[in-house]
């Protein structure tokens, strides 16, 4: 079947009968939910942007059939740029917000099935004609995955193997002729709720697996409701208040869920790793998943440095403090985080390389790696440099409710801006409040922070890992001009 659209996409989540809680009631129906359903339409719109952009969301499969771009095999920089803009229209309608739009999961797996030759150099000849045939069911019926990639926070001083004697992370505990069982956690399910199927594969943290731990060593993919799966979802943050109150919160709510596998049968055909431990330590980073999924990620991140700095901007405007110097030099900073992401983009798909292996273009890791280290800090700086710009304003803005109230007339004379009416100033504050201090806000920066790896390890990995060649060799070229008399008279 062809891309599909948001009709078809709820059609499908409103039969679904995945075992998903969330204030300790099983959800019956999503798409009805009172705090689930905002983001179900949201996604389903996203669905329908395929429909609207077709020549940049939509390309071809072997069959000729209209499918997502994000599923393409990259052969020239132009089908990278392809796949950056309609990852960039996806990320443009939740502003950045939605961390787990499709195209994040799509370019992981188009990013797995165009390595398989790295699943035959380890021997698992039978696994990669397993993820090939997976990769062309999910790619020809427009499926939207989640995944669930950490073993759960219970003491990260041991392996996680070892945690509640081995009883608590993901493992395999028995095996018929058609299927593996598993029992134990993962986290964080982002999307979960609003997802075909979960998809579970090694993570940084998969190369601290050791030889020993056959059983851990996992990767598969089962739709949502598979029996033995259970997810609990943290606290809603999306409002059941008007749009108006809450214009992202009522529906960009992504959703984030623990999945809990209770002696669960995962089809032999659906499973991509089998217990394969010197795989599960180095696929990640032979099929260069880093490079393409900081890509997409670092093109959803460039889209919420843009509405920062235009809502920071806007605000700025209208209180007329954007004659200030130091506001001005407030804004001046998150452009700059702004451009250098832009560029940075650029720069991964100008510089990227063929893999080597089918003519697949990688883009360039090293401007996306530096990225990577810098976002989880300049995201939460810009919130901050949008508060003190927005200052207590944040903090007495009227809802629908008081607009449709006896004091309309106060509130349309004090609540007036420099060149906004009241109500124009009033739906800034609000939009810039809900994306910077709801508690969806709050949850988006801690996101921001954690989702690809904290700060710290990756800046560390940055230095541990860069190529240090032509930086020791321009130094070395100013060491040897510096010589002593004695040196001379050596030589």
């Amino acid at each position: 079947m062809p891309a599909r659209t948001g009709k078809q996409y709820l059609e499908k989540l409103k039969k679904d009968r995945r075992e998903i809680y969330l204030d300790g009631e099983r959800i019956d129906d999503i798409t009805e939910h009172p705090e689930l359903k905002g983001a179900a339409e949201a996604v389903a719109h996203l669905y329908d942007l395929q429909y609207e952009y077709p020549d940049i969301m939509l390309t071809e499969n072997e069959k000729g059939e209209k499918v997502a771009t994000a599923f393409m095999f990259p052969k020239t920089k132009e089908d990278l740029w392809k796949i950056h803009k309609a990852s960039k229209l996806w990320s443009e309608y939740s502003a950045g917000i939605m961390g787990r739009s499709p195209d994040y999961l799509n370019i992981t797996f188009a990013c797995y099935a165009s390595r398989t030759d790295v699943w035959r150099k380890y021997g698992e000849e039978e696994k990669a004609k397993n993820l090939e045939n997976y990769f062309k069911y999910i790619r020809d019926n427009d499926l939207c995955l989640t995944h669930c990639i950490v073993n759960p926070q219970v003491d990260r001083s041991v392996p996680e193997a070892m945690q509640g004697e081995g009883d608590l992370a993901l493992h395999k505990v028995g095996e018929t002729e058609d299927s593996i069982i598993v029992s134990g956690a993962r986290m964080l399910g982002t999307l979960a709720p609003f997802a075909d199927e979960m998809t579970i594969y090694p993570s940084r943290a998969g190369k601290g697996i050791r030889p020993e731990d056959t059983k851990y060593a996992l990767m598969f993919a089962v739709p949502m409701d598979q029996p033995g799966m259970k997810l609990i979802c943290r606290d809603s943050f999306s409002k059941k208040r008007d749009t108006f109150d809450y214009p992202l919160s009522s529906r960009f709510d992504e959703q984030d869920a623990i999945v809990i596998f209770d002696n669960a049968h995962i089809p032999k055909e659906r499973v991509f790793i089998d217990g394969n431990t010197e795989l599960y330590r180095a696929v990640t980073d032979e099929v260069n998943w880093g490079a393409y999924i900081v890509f997409q990620a670092m093109t959803r991140a460039l889209t919420k440095l843009e509405f920062l700095f235009g809502i920071g901007h806007m605000i700025a405007d209208m209180n007329g403090v954007n004659a200030f110097d130091h506001i001005k030099e407030k804004l001046g900073e998150i452009w700059q985080y702004k451009e250098l992401t832009r560029s940075a983009i650029v720069s991964a798909i100008e510089g990227a390389k063929e893999n080597g292996v089918n003519g697949v273009l990688v883009p360039d890791a090293r401007p996306l790696t530096a990225l990577r280290g810098c976002m989880p800090k300049w995201i939460p700086r810009a919130i901050e440099l949008i508060q003190l710009v927005g200052g207590g304003g944040f903090l007495c803005t009227p809802s629908r409710k008081d607009m449709q109230g006896p004091l309309r007339p106060y509130i349309d004379k004090y609540y007036q801006a420099r060149n906004k009416s009241a109500l124009e100033k009033i739906k800034v504050n609000r939009l810039a409040w809900d994306f910077i201090g709801s508690d969806l806000a709050g949850r988006g920066e801690l996101y921001e922070r954690f989702y690809l790896v904290d700060s710290f390890r990756v800046t560390m990995d940055t230095y541990t890992n860069a190529d240090k060649t032509a930086e020791m060799a321009l130094v070395k070229r100013f060491l040897d001009q510096m010589v002593l008399e004695e040196e001379k008279e050596f030589v």
